[in-house]
């Protein structure tokens, strides 16, 4: 992890470690008072006892003091000098061994403020309980109370009792002017979603909530550079994050992975710089959000994939159906213009129904063609420069017979003094009027009326189809685009089609990159305004 953090010099072993120290003064002190006893001529065999057991909590401390921040050790820590306290007033005298119960405190100090408290009481009741004990009786008379063994005894506990409480307190102002907090400590609410520590400028932990400790199993990372273990994949971008936020004094946030019991865990993770030059870290757990992102992902996907079925499917299908159709329309087209000889009434009158009914499928087989290609993405654009009014005259003549016979006059204006020259796909443009022009004239009453419109207006060929039909409502305007959905006035008109014409409308007019704009009124007409570049880019 490349992150520099700069690291206090005070950070020690004694800042670390806090009960290391007292723990080896102590000791230190036991062993300088039992050579001074035995250079005095005192009993070894006698004292060795003595001092071995008043060693016990000094082994203990030094044993353990890699593992204070945990409840069990200081809970441990403080019974055995209350234990220690007890037998020595039992085996010296209640006088003045009980003055051994302030270990019990002192050692407390080192750990929280409110461990304190917790030491007072126990050494108070333990110590009451010794007193009243001895008072009524039911402890045994100190056997070395008054032998000279004895007073080594009381003499050297009373000298390593005051060099282990200087430590202490020694220990407990180093780690306070550092600011130094232990590490159990719940230090926010434990309400907060997801885990929270706090890390000093120095890189130490100072504090976690219950679900931080959770996610690391008890086991948090007392220092930041070791947050993420080195083999971890993530671990080069955490140190990058934390560089950053430290650079620019702005929280970051990264996405990381790791195992959890057998499965992949993900988490974000937010690195928030503090004014205290220290580091506030915030990770949340987001697998079961993104097991959720990948269902829908997945539910994506197939919904993708089958729509793309079924637009090959139809583009198929369609294709499929021209060959037999164009059959049909050839083969009525020679019935209707008699080339083998005349047709009786009714035969001749059908030959020109199969005729127009095969030409209005084969036309609505052509849309939904046309509508799939461009769905799928193969429809091809072949650009050309062309005059646009040309095309609207041509398809106004194509569409013209259906609309006489439906007894609708179409209107084309255009202005002849201007050239309405556009670079586009001549086919698609075509396509796109006769659509417009087919449901305007479909949808138009007898009588009715129908406009075509077209002018150049800064850089765009705005291309206008109004009728005065049967309109649409405000829903059925909302649904314009939607594939094979038809208005009220497809259901009654007595010519019905796919649904397909303002659909592939709007799909040619994106594939130019222009615009469709439809306004209609119920009962009074429609208006669609296609708008489509000039050149291309």
């Amino acid at each position: 992890m490349t992150v520099t953090i700069h690291q206090a010099d005070s950070s020690s072993v004694i800042d670390r470690w806090p009960v290391l120290l007292p723990s080896f003064v102590w000791l230190f002190a036991l062993t300088a008072a039992f050579i001074a006893a035995v250079l005095r001529g005192a009993d070894v065999m006698s004292l060795a006892p003595l001092f071995l057991v008043a060693a016990v909590p000094g082994i203990l401390g030094i044993c353990l003091s890699k593992f204070t921040a945990r409840e069990w050790v200081q809970i441990v820590l403080m019974l055995s000098w209350a234990g220690l306290a007890v037998l020595a007033c039992v085996t010296l005298g209640f006088v003045p061994m009980a003055l051994l119960f302030i270990a019990v405190p002192a050692i407390a100090s080192l750990f929280q403020r409110e461990k304190v408290l917790e030491g007072i009481i126990i050494a108070a009741l333990i110590a009451g309980v010794t007193w009243f004990a001895g008072r009524l009786g039911y402890l045994p008379e100190s056997p070395l109370a008054d032998s000279t063994v004895g007073g080594w005894a009381r003499l050297s506990g009373m000298a390593g009792l005051m060099a282990f409480v200087l430590a202490t307190l020694f220990g407990t102002a180093s780690r306070r002017s550092q600011g130094v907090i232990d590490s159990s400590r719940t230090y926010w609410r434990d309400g907060v979603e997801g885990g929270l520590f706090e890390y000093d400028a120095a890189a130490r932990l100072v504090g976690t909530n219950v679900q931080g400790a959770a996610q690391f199993s008890g086991d948090v990372p007392s220092n930041l550079l070791d947050f993420l273990p080195n083999e971890h994949v993530d671990n080069a971008a955490f140190g990058a994050t934390v560089d950053s936020a430290r650079r620019t004094g702005q929280a970051q946030v990264l996405r990381i992975t790791h195992g959890r019991s057998g499965e992949i865990a993900n988490y974000d993770l937010r690195v928030t710089p503090l004014t205290t030059k220290g580091w506030l870290i915030h990770t949340h757990d987001r697998t079961d959000e993104e097991a959720q992102l990948e269902v829908l992902r997945q539910q994506g996907a197939t919904a993708t994939q089958d729509s793309t079925d079924k637009t090959l499917f139809f583009a198929g299908v369609s294709h499929e159906l021209r060959t037999p159709l164009n059959a049909i329309i050839g083969f009525s087209d020679m019935m209707r213009s008699r080339l083998f000889g005349p047709l009786p009434g009714k035969y001749a009158e059908y030959a020109d129904l199969i005729h127009e009914s095969g030409q209005h499928m084969l036309d609505l087989i052509g849309d939904v063609l046309d509508l799939s290609k461009v769905e799928a993405g193969r429809y091809e654009l072949n650009y050309d420069t062309f005059d646009a009014a040309d095309v609207i005259r041509s398809s106004v003549k194509m569409i013209r017979p259906a609309a006489d016979a439906a007894e609708v006059v179409i209107d084309v204006n255009l202005d002849l003094d201007q050239a309405l020259l556009i670079q586009a796909d001549r086919r698609a443009v075509r396509q796109i009027l006769l659509n417009l022009l087919s449901n305007a004239v479909k949808f138009s009453d007898k009588g009715g009326h129908i406009d075509v419109d077209a002018q150049a207006i800064d850089g765009d060929l705005e291309l206008s189809v109004s009728d005065t039909g049967v309109g649409m409502s405000a829903d059925e305007l909302s649904r314009i685009g939607e594939p094979y959905a038809q208005g009220e006035a497809g259901n009654i008109s007595s010519e019905r089609g796919t649904g397909l014409g303002l659909s592939l409308v709007q799909s040619l007019t994106d594939l130019h990159n222009g615009k469709m704009d439809v306004r209609s009124t119920k009962g009074e007409g429609t208006r669609v305004k296609i708008i489509l570049p000039l050149h291309v880019d």
